[in-house]
C-alpha cells in the first residue's frame, strides 16, 4: 500500500538509511565558491545541507542544476529554508499571493538543485482567529501544492514549528496542517519548542511525547522523512529571542533527544541554526557517534 499524506496518495521520497547531519546555510569560508561549500560539507563528515533562500529564492536555474549536480556528486542531502516573509494569512491578499508564488517557485526549483523539503514559516494570524488563520493557510497551502507539488512531487513542503507565541505553528497546528494538506510534512524546530514550552521541553521524557505525538496523528508520513532543526536559544514570555550555540549556557540540551533517536532507530535530518551552523551540526553528530559508542 503507498503512504498517505495530507489523505491522498503520494509516492514517499527515499526513506533515509542514515541520519543525516548538516548545517542552514554556505559554509562562510566557501565565500560562494559553490564547488568549495560540497568539499567543505564532504571533508567534515555531514551529509546534508539547508540552502538559505530566507531572503528570496534568487538563484537562476542554470546556478540552481549546478548545486544540485554537486549535491549529488558529494552525497548530499538537500533541503531549503523559504522567505522569511512568507505570510499566508497576511491581512492583505496582495502579500498572501506573494508568499503562495514564493513556495510555488521553491517547489519548481526543487528537481534542479536536489532539494526534498522545503521548509517555511506559516507566519501570523494576520489578526484573525486562529481558527479562521488555520482555514486560509491550510487552502494556500493546497493550492501550492496544486500548482508546482503534485505532478513533480519531488519535494515536501515541510512547515516548522514555530518559536513566538503570536505566529501560527504550535504542535497541534503543524500537525493538523500535515494531516489536511497533501505533500506536508512537519519540520520540528526542538529550539523553538523549547522556547514555546517556556523551557519544558528539554528532557527524555518530554521529548518522547512530542515524537509520539507527531508518529501517532501521522505515522510513516512522520517517520519516514523527519527533519529536525537543532540550535541552543534565549527565549522571553513572549518566546523565541534569539539563536545560540548548541551544548552551552542555553537549552535545549539535545543529549536526551539524541538517545531516543539511537534507541528508537528513527532516521532524522538534522539541521544545525546555530550562530556557527557547521560547528553546530559537528556537534550533533559527535553527540550521537559518543552515545552510541558508549551503549553498543
Amino acid at each position: 500500500m503507498m503512504p498517505t499524506v495530507g489523505g491522498s496518495s503520494y509516492w514517499r521520497i527515499k526513506k533515509l538509511k542514515e541520519i543525516q547531519f548538516g548545517p542552514a546555510g554556505y559554509p562562510e569560508e566557501a565565500r560562494g565558491n559553490l564547488e568549495r561549500v560540497f568539499e567543505i560539507l564532504s571533508k567534515a563528515g555531514l551529509s546534508a545541507l539547508e540552502y538559505a533562500a530566507v531572503r528570496g529564492l534568487r538563484t537562476k536555474e542554470d546556478r540552481a542544476k549546478l548545486i544540485g549536480h554537486l549535491a549529488s556528486k558529494h552525497d548530499i542531502s538537500m533541503s531549503m529554508h523559504a522567505a522569511y516573509y512568507i505570510s499566508l494569512a497576511s491581512k492583505t491578499d496582495e502579500t498572501r499571493e506573494r508568499s503562495k508564488q514564493r513556495l510555488v517557485k521553491a517547489l519548481r526549483f526543487a528537481p534542479l538543485m536536489g532539494v526534498k523539503r522545503i521548509v517555511f514559516h506559516a507566519g501570523s494570524y494576520g489578526g484573525l482567529p486562529p481558527e479562521e488563520a488555520h482555514g486560509i493557510i491550510r487552502d494556500a497551502l493546497q493550492d501550492v501544492w496544486d500548482a508546482a507539488g503534485k505532478n513533480t512531487r519531488s519535494a515536501f513542503l515541510a512547515p516548522e514549528i514555530a518559536g513566538k507565541f503570536n505566529m501560527y505553528g504550535s504542535v497541534d497546528e503543524i500537525i493538523r496542517l500535515c494531516s489536511e494538506v497533501d505533500g506536508c510534512i512537519p519540520t520540528i524546530d526542538w529550539a523553538h519548542l523549547y522556547a514555546r514550552s517556556q523551557g519544558n521541553i528539554n528532557d527524555r521524557e518530554n521529548y518522547m511525547a512530542i515524537l509520539r505525538r507527531f508518529e501517532d496523528a501521522l505515522g510513516r508520513q512522520f517517520v519516514d522523512n523527519m527533519h529536525f532543526h537543532v540550535s541552543g536559544i534565549e527565549y522571553t514570555k513572549a518566546g523565541e529571542a534569539r539563536h545560540q550555540p548548541l551544548g552551552k549556557q542555553w537549552g535545549p540540551d539535545i543529549l536526551p533527544l539524541i538517545g531516543i533517536i539511537s534507541e528508537v532507530g528513527y532516521k532524522p535530518t538534522f539541521i544545525s541554526e546555530t550562530p556557527e551552523p557547521i560547528r553546530g551540526a559537528l556537534y550533533a553528530k559527535h553527540l550521537l557517534e559518543e552515545w552510541e559508542q558508549i551503549n553498543r
